[in-house]
């Protein structure tokens, strides 16, 4: 059971299982602002992303593929558009996830490795849940450039992959 103060520090949501245009794997080494795929495929999913009618939640998911040792963009689609801007068509598992945000500032403690960490510690305490090591871990930029501004920094949210342990009932 999971301990009472540790219960508000982790979401668990669960991403159904769709088709995803991605980027490819980037293994240029420079900054995101200075990295031309991602860059290149941020306008595109922007583009894309305008059209939609809802604004409840994004669909863009960033992941490092450590077998190719880069970066990988991806946006959630319902229907495959007729543009994808030349980007392949995945197929994205989906599956449970456990999420908590972190300020998108490497030189900031509490940033990415660190969520990192207390998510991973928090699943070995919760005694119900464990990290499936056969799906990447996400990031999502969350907020917008006025809240941004407003505040000084921006967020992100981690997913770690996640899965019930076995024996627990379902």
């Amino acid at each position: 059971m999971i301990p009472a103060e540790k219960r508000n520090s982790v979401r668990i949501v669960e991403l159904p299982a769709c088709k995803m245009v991605w980027s490819g794997v980037c293994t240029e080494k420079e900054p995101f602002s200075e990295n031309s795929l991602l860059r290149r495929f941020e306008a595109w999913w922007n583009t894309q992303d305008a059209l939609r009618k809802d604004r409840f939640y994004a669909r863009d998911f960033m992941w490092w593929d450590e077998q190719a040792r880069g970066f990988a963009w991806g946006l959630a689609v319902s229907e495959i558009p007729e543009d994808t801007g030349g980007y392949e068509v995945i197929d994205f598992p989906g599956g449970l996830y456990a999420a908590s945000n972190f300020v998108d500032d490497d030189s900031e403690p509490g940033g990415g490795l660190a969520v990192y960490t207390m998510i991973t510690d928090w699943l070995q305490s919760s005694g119900c849940f464990e990290e499936d090591k056969n799906r990447y871990c996400l990031n999502h930029f969350i907020g917008t450039p006025m809240a941004k501004e407003a505040m000084g920094y921006g967020q992100q949210d981690l997913y770690m992959p996640i899965r019930i342990k076995e024996g627990i009932a379902k």
